[in-house]
């Protein structure tokens, strides 16, 4: 776990029972929803689950809620279960742990809101998101809201620095004020990077995988924000055009990723 994750998970206090996890632009919240998950359910079992998957944690006490990986929301249907499980009497403390707050459409949340607001204090509902911008008003004005704060720039690039040494001064700037990008681990992101460099002083986009097109076109609008202070008007257009590229990506109906690595070569 990132140093900056596991100091906000240190020195975080206590869960409301309505509490909304979300991140600073950059971040990822989902490790560290898990391991405070982990340790509320560990509380409230009085079992250590601290090593377990929450996909493991088979508790009467517990339900957990994520978007299915073969659809692109969590529907309406599968908050029937968890309604049930709110709804159930017993002395102890219960945890629904929805992560992916994002995923779930405002008819789903309409749905939650009753159950919600009827729940005792020994009733907990947590849930993670990404996007804050997409939990309904009414939800958030019923919900404590966490934000998990963006580590400092310098804490970031003293963090690399100590653990790789063969990153360029661009790669190295991107990453300290892109964090999300050292979630997987250090050593990926040094190698993912320096392929990145390459493939720009060759001028030529190997990769076809698009979330790591993305990242790719992230750099590119970074190391060109930079340029312009050099060269205004060639640094603009390229500019222009890579946020249109960003856009065709994001957009639901995009491009081929052949056409779309075209237009990129043609901006290296």
């Amino acid at each position: 776990m990132l140093p900056w994750d596991k100091k906000f998970i240190e020195n975080h206090k206590k869960i409301e029972p309505k509490t909304i996890l979300c991140a600073s632009e950059g971040l990822d919240v989902t490790k560290i929803s898990r391991k405070i998950v982990r340790k509320l359910i560990s509380s409230f079992d009085e079992k250590d689950y601290e090593t377990l998957e929450l996909e493991s944690i088979a508790s009467p006490n517990f339900y957990f809620l994520k978007k299915q990986e073969d659809k692109n929301i969590i529907p309406i249907s599968d908050l029937r279960e968890p309604k049930d499980f709110l709804n159930l009497s017993t002395g102890r403390n219960r945890l629904l742990f929805i992560l992916g707050g994002e995923h779930i459409r405002l008819d789903g949340y309409n749905s939650l809101l009753k159950v919600s607001e009827e729940a005792s204090e020994s009733t907990f509902i947590f849930i993670s998101t990404n996007n804050i911008n997409s939990i309904p008003p009414t939800i958030l004005s019923r919900f404590h809201v966490e934000k998990v704060p963006k580590p400092p720039k310098e804490e970031v690039h003293n963090y690399i620095v100590q653990k790789s040494e063969n990153l360029s001064k661009n790669a190295l700037n991107f990453l300290s004020e892109n964090p999300l990008e050292l979630q997987k681990s250090i050593d990926d992101a040094s190698q993912k990077f320096n392929k990145f460099d390459e493939q720009i002083r060759n001028k030529n986009l190997i990769s076809k995988d698009k979330d790591e097109i993305k990242s790719f076109v992230d750099y590119l609008v970074f190391n060109r924000k930079k340029e312009i202070l050099t060269d205004a008007k060639k640094g603009f257009q390229t500019l222009n055009e890579l946020i249109d590229i960003k856009k065709s990506l994001l957009a639901p109906n995009n491009l081929s990723i052949d056409v779309i690595k075209l237009r990129i070569n043609s901006c290296l």
